[in-house]
């Protein structure tokens, strides 16, 4: 089969500490199902389980013999006992225990020096960890190391398409580690330069030459000097203190990235997941009786446990679970709902069936209502449907790309769907139970879709309308940032019920359409706006000019330019419009509906609370945010 791969995959399992250890075969299993998000150039998994002892495994690669390797650390003091041999792929790997007693700058320079001379480099250091990590798909290094037969208080797992390194030697495979830390990465860290200038100030003097290692070595060097959630905050860029922010810039994350760390602190496990601001990289929480999960899909949660509870993370935020507390942070401000269907008697049981195969199946049956059990990630279904009206029924878990390109046909989905959903529909009615991931109706010119949970980031992006073609969506819950973004026609309705998280940057961008929503949406938060530095500067240029007078903008100087832009002289607004080309910032109005709304809106609500189970008419007559075009 040839894969075309879309993205690195990732996997993180923490066990709570009355439950047992975590078996491997279900990592490896569950790292499997997403084996098309890498390549064949290379997968790792991190072992944690947690001892009282001073005893150390470090595992290097080498291009040397065993005795060359002893010699090595026993210039610094450290002698290896227990010496293995593993083969990682066209690379010698050595593993063996030695008792530092935390010497961690021994091993500090012998790793700087063993790269230099280019004869290898120490990848597992700790009193937990064991990395297994090689070139070859997951199950292919899963059989080398024999990883289904272990197991572990926590795990990390990682399937790789090589970006800004070479990935046919296991060097540049994740896991990568730094003394009782192991992470795992998806995406660009485009701050990686200042992050390499940041740890040589530190000391450090070698790089296998990967943005993912950096961040193994910033986040233990952020421990030397904080608690963990300090260092936490530091790196995802969610510190409020300026000094620490300012002295600390160099260890800020920046660029498209969701990863996961594991960390032993020496008497508990923490497992954190961390994703940029605009979460440009997918990731999915989740939780049952027995662990804390992070994936990059649902399906590789529902792989280990159907009924688990899953939730989506919000951008620029930070997930934190402890084996011996709990969580700690929960990465949402979402109430976590869960929505967990099933259904015995399909015409279609998708257990079987490949994750891209769906459609042939459906379409084979030449029936027009079907009903589908047992989805699980199953990818693109419905992109190889024709024209037509097929009402179906999916039980379980989409993957990507679910209807996109729909026209006509009637779906419901009773379970979450994962991103790019209903991208480029241009008709019919698509109905989730349950929650929507990230990108949701991408380019949606017409028909309807309707959520009963939340909607992910970007949802509604470049949304259009086109002479009798007018899409809806309609949301029962909240929404992530960027809601509306680029919109063009159409509305967007959200009830923001179960005191649903509502984001940021709503509209930004928009030109046409309407969003409404059922809450009173802070200013601040409508469209892309400038910064009140700028803002401030804008007036001050405004008052130079003799536009606006010192009055005005003594009275104005500290408010929402929102406020600021509808209260303007017509001869400024003119000027502001030139200024802020790249900020479009929506109209917005806290108010009840008009008379033409209520028309336009009654039949679409009622709609949706009959095949929803919902209440949503009831208020009609309640106050909405309303978000349109400004000119």
């Amino acid at each position: 089969m040839n894969y075309s791969p879309s993205s690195c995959g990732l996997l993180g399992v923490l066990r709570k500490i009355d439950s047992k250890k975590i078996c491997g075969n279900n990592v490896a299993n569950s790292l499997e199902l997403i084996k098309y998000r890498g390549s064949d150039k290379g997968s790792g998994y991190a072992a944690f389980n947690l001892d009282s002892n001073n005893y150390y495994t470090i595992k290097t690669f080498f291009n040397g013999t065993e005795d060359e390797i002893k010699k090595i650390f026993a210039e610094k003091g450290i002698y290896p006992d227990n010496v293995t041999f593993e083969d990682a792929g066209n690379t010698k790997s050595y593993c063996f225990n030695v008792s530092l007693y935390n010497n961690e700058d021994a091993l500090d320079e012998i790793n700087d020096e063993l790269w230099i001379n280019g004869s290898g480099r120490i990848y597992s250091a700790g009193k937990s960890l064991n990395v297994f990590k090689g070139v070859g798909f997951p199950a292919d290094v899963a059989r080398a190391f024999n990883i289904y037969d272990k197991e572990a208080d926590m795990w990390l797992a990682h399937t790789r398409q090589p970006t800004n390194s070479p990935g046919n030697y296991p060097y540049w495979s994740h896991p990568f580690s730094s003394f009782n830390i192991a992470i795992v990465h998806n995406g660009d860290i485009s701050s990686f330069g200042a992050n390499r200038e940041f740890l040589i100030s530190r000391g450090m003097r070698s790089f296998v030459g990967t943005d993912s290692e950096v961040i193994a070595f910033l986040f233990r060097e952020l421990l030397r000097d904080f608690d963990l959630i300090t260092a936490v905050k530091i790196m995802s860029n969610n510190c409020d203190d300026p000094v620490i922010k300012y002295k600390y810039r160099g260890a800020v994350l920046d660029g498209p990235y969701t990863l996961i760390i594991g960390y032993d602190s020496g008497d508990d496990l923490y497992m954190i997941c961390l994703t940029d601001k605009t979460k440009l990289r997918p990731v999915i929480l989740g939780s049952d009786e027995n662990n804390y999960y992070i994936a990059s899909e649902e399906n590789q949660i529902r792989n280990i446990n159907k009924n688990a509870t899953v939730w989506p993370m919000e951008p620029g935020s930070y997930f934190i679970a402890s084996m011996k507390n709990g969580i700690i942070s929960h990465g949402t401000r979402h109430k976590i709902t869960d929505y967990v269907y099933s259904y015995n008697d399909a015409d279609i049981d998708a257990s079987s069936v490949k994750y891209n195969d769906l459609d042939s199946h459906i379409m084979a049956l030449n029936k027009h209502d079907i009903i589908i059990s047992n989805v699980l990630g199953h990818r693109y279904i419905g992109m190889k449907f024709p024209a037509g009206n097929k009402h179906i029924k999916l039980y379980g878990n989409p993957g990507n790309c679910l209807m996109n390109l729909n026209y006509n046909h009637d779906v419901d989905v009773y379970g979450n769907v994962a991103d790019d959903c209903c991208d480029t529909m241009t008709g019919g009615t698509i109905r989730i139970h349950g929650n929507a991931g990230d990108v949701f109706g991408q380019a949606f010119q017409n028909g309807k879709i309707f959520v009963l949970g939340n909607v992910g980031n970007r949802s509604g992006l470049q949304m259009r309308a086109y002479m009798d073609y007018k899409p809806v969506m309609i949301i029962n819950g909240g929404f992530a940032d960027y809601l509306g973004e680029y919109m063009s026609g159409g509305i967007i309705i959200s009830f923001a019920n179960n005191n649903a998280y509502t984001g940021k940057y709503i509209g930004s961008g928009m030109i046409g359409g309407k969003i409404i929503i059922r809450k009173k949406i802070n200013k601040k938060y409508v469209g892309l706006q400038p910064s009140q530095e700028y803002v401030r500067s804008m007036l001050m240029a405004l008052r130079k000019a003799s536009i606006i007078d010192n009055d005005f903008y003594i009275s104005m100087k500290n408010k929402n330019i929102i406020d600021i832009f509808d209260k303007l002289p017509d001869e400024a607004k003119k000027y502001v419009r030139k200024m802020m080309s790249k900020h479009e910032i929506p109209s917005y109005e806290y108010r009840k509906l008009n008379q033409d709304e209520i028309q336009e809106v009654r039949n679409l609500i009622n709609e949706f609370d009959s095949s929803m189970g919902t209440k949503n008419i009831k208020y009609l007559d309640s106050k909405f945010t309303v978000i349109t075009p400004r000119y």
